[in-house]
């Protein structure tokens, strides 16, 4: 049956977010080593060095409360080496989650829309670009692609073109490359838990904006995603980004809002 009249938008509720916050968890817990994932309070605190973007708490509070012993246990491993201690908090959370942030001096650091859709819902449009997933040998090239892509420009420094190295080798995460006359153009990731698909890492080389590639490697990535079986697809944004407004054209719809708190180990 065609579903070019069904709905991309889904009910969300607790529930939901917690599947939403523990796929996104368990893709991360992928990249993590063993003795760096720490199983707490419903989510996941993941230590991956100090001030490492993927050293974070994930899914706190969306089981029950949060009491002060817990984040203690959150905060001692997270602020390893001296970094901070990043911990997202969702309006899903429990309320004891963001009084005991506040209790503690925790700060925002960034905000994020959190957005999903239906699988399969809305038809994906028609596209043109050539997207596809990389290919063995291809890890470095997709990590300076969509460095590229995050800085707007060509020239990246070495950090930022390996900045998404281990994303490219994470277990249960599939990397794609768009490519336009033979050159890679742009670059996303797609990871699978529990009937959800997690898309992140989306970047696209200036030169080579304004020409569907964004559009091309998301509906590319939908589905493959579908292929596999997801009941829905998840990812998040900055407020009121180029990014937030390609999702919602391809039928995605802000689901929470979510923020990032960040207390200093200094003061842990």
């Amino acid at each position: 049956m065609s579903h070019a009249f069904l709905s991309s938008r889904v009910t969300v509720d607790a529930a939901l977010a917690r599947r939403i916050e523990r796929a996104q968890a368990e893709q991360n817990r992928s990249a993590t080593p063993v003795h760096g994932v720490l199983e707490v309070a419903g989510g996941l605190a993941l230590f991956n060095g100090p001030g490492s973007p993927l050293t974070q708490a994930i899914a706190l509070g969306l089981d029950g409360p949060i009491d002060a012993a817990t984040l203690d246990r959150v905060e001692a491993h997270l602020g390893q080496g001296g970094g901070p201690v990043p911990i997202e908090l969702t309006p899903f959370s429990d309320p004891s989650l963001a009084q005991e942030l506040a209790r503690r001096g925790y700060r925002v650091a960034e905000f994020q829309q959190v957005l999903a859709r239906a699988l399969p819902g809305a038809p994906f449009p028609a596209h043109t670009a050539e997207v596809r997933p990389i290919q063995p040998g291809e890890a470095e090239l997709f990590s300076r692609t969509v460095g590229q892509g995050f800085m707007g420009r060509e020239e990246l420094t070495d950090d930022e073109a390996t900045l998404m190295i281990s994303t490219a080798t994470m277990p249960g995460t599939t990397c794609f490359l768009a490519w336009v006359g033979g050159e890679p153009a742009g670059g996303g990731t797609a990871a699978v838990h529990d009937g959800i698909s997690t898309l992140a890492g989306t970047g696209v080389r200036e030169r080579f904006r304004g020409q569907g590639i964004q559009q091309a490697l998301i509906t590319t990535r939908l589905e493959w995603a579908l292929r596999h079986g997801c009941t829905l697809a998840s990812t998040s944004t900055h407020p009121g980004t180029p990014s937030q407004r390609n999702m919602e054209r391809l039928g995605f719809f802000v689901a929470y809002p979510k923020l990032v708190m960040v207390r200093d180990a200094s003061s842990v």
